[in-house]
């Protein structure tokens, strides 16, 4: 009973703490150019989400077994 009081008192201490932060003023720190400027154009989802260019080509298969022969030699070697 007496370590559920400790903690409730410790656990409202701790709050009352963290309410006496002190904040920057904001208000006059944006720019006038800033809140003058266009919103940005938003886009469709079909379009958000497409990728502009292919991750994998035709050479992917090469370029991929030689990386996993490099890390097989890297894994080896550490081992020894």
């Amino acid at each position: 009973m007496v370590s559920l009081t400790r903690s409730a008192i410790l656990g409202a201490t701790a709050l009352a703490l963290t309410a006496c932060g002190q904040f920057p003023e904001v208000v006059g720190e944006v720019d006038d150019n800033l809140t003058r400027a266009a919103y940005p154009k938003i886009l469709p989802n079909t379009e958000a989400l497409v990728a502009e260019t292919p991750r994998l080509h035709s050479g992917s298969d090469e370029a991929l077994e030689a990386r996993e022969r490099r890390l097989r030699k890297r894994a080896e070697a550490l081992q020894k």
